[in-house]
C-alpha cells in the first residue's frame, strides 16, 4: 500500500488485446458475480439459499484503429472470432504489480457515434461476456 505516494491511476494501467498493447483505448470496465437466491420456508426469515450461475461481462471503449486491429486479429469479424483473452496490468513506482486476466473474451455488442465537432469520430464501445472465470490478480474468481 502506498503511503502518500502514487496510487494506481490511468497511466499505471497496461491493456492487453489480441494484437498487442492496446494504445488507443479511453476506458475498460469488467466485473463478476456469482448470485445466491433465498430459500424460504415457515415464517418470514430464510432458511437457506441456492446458488446461481456464475457470470462476467464488461465493455470498453477503443479508438477506430484500434479496433480496425482487433478486427482485424480476430479473422475480419469481431463476433465471428475465437475467444480471447484481455489482460489488464497495474504497475506504478510506489505499488506492487497486478494482473487481472479476462478470460474467453466474446463480443457481443458494439456501438459507436460521432457528431459536428467531435475531434474523435469513430470510436466504438464494445460490450462482452467473459465465458471463463476472471482472474483477479493472483486469485481465480470462482
Amino acid at each position: 500500500m502506498s503511503i502518500n505516494g502514487n496510487e494506481y491511476d490511468w497511466e499505471s494501467m497496461e491493456i492487453r488485446l489480441p494484437h498487442g498493447v492496446a494504445v488507443d483505448i479511453t476506458e475498460i470496465s469488467y466485473s463478476d458475480e456469482a448470485p445466491v437466491e433465498e430459500h424460504y420456508g415457515k415464517g418470514g426469515k430464510p432458511t437457506g439459499y441456492g446458488r446461481k450461475n456464475y457470470k462476467a461481462s464488461g465493455s470498453m471503449t477503443i479508438g477506430k484503429t484500434e479496433f480496425e486491429a482487433l478486427k482485424k486479429n480476430l479473422g475480419g469479424s469481431v463476433y465471428k472470432g475465437k475467444p480471447f483473452s484481455i489482460v489488464v496490468g497495474y504497475a506504478n513506482d510506489d505499488m506492487a504489480t497486478i494482473t487481472d486476466t479476462l478470460p474467453d473474451v466474446k463480443i457481443t455488442k458494439t456501438d459507436t457515434s460521432g457528431k459536428q465537432g467531435d475531434d474523435k469520430v469513430g470510436a466504438k464501445k464494445l460490450d462482452f461476456k467473459i465465458l471463463s472465470p476472471i482472474k483477479w490478480g493472483d486469485s481465480e474468481a470462482y
